[in-house]
């Protein structure tokens, strides 16, 4: 996937997040760039996004904004991109 169709990609799946939870995410761009500096492979943005919902359900109040810790998405990305 070329590295703009991965950014696409990534802003569409963390988009959904947003709008399941009613929520927004307020370092998005840089969530964004985490994940697409690491890969830029549809299925693993795929399985980071996942496992980001599962930390947003987790870790933040709808209806609010959340910021998702650089530190949290390069763990996940780690674990998935091996």
């Amino acid at each position: 996937m070329e590295p703009e169709q991965a950014k696409d990609r990534t802003k569409a799946l963390l988009n959904v997040i947003e709008t399941m939870y009613e929520l927004r995410i307020v370092n998005l761009e840089e969530v964004i760039e985490a994940i697409t500096g690491r890969t830029q492979d549809e299925a693993k943005i795929l399985t980071i996004c996942t496992a980001l919902n599962t930390w947003v359900a987790l870790n933040a109040a709808p209806g609010g904004e959340v910021e998702i810790p650089v530190e949290v998405v390069n763990g996940l990305a780690g674990k998935i991109i091996l």
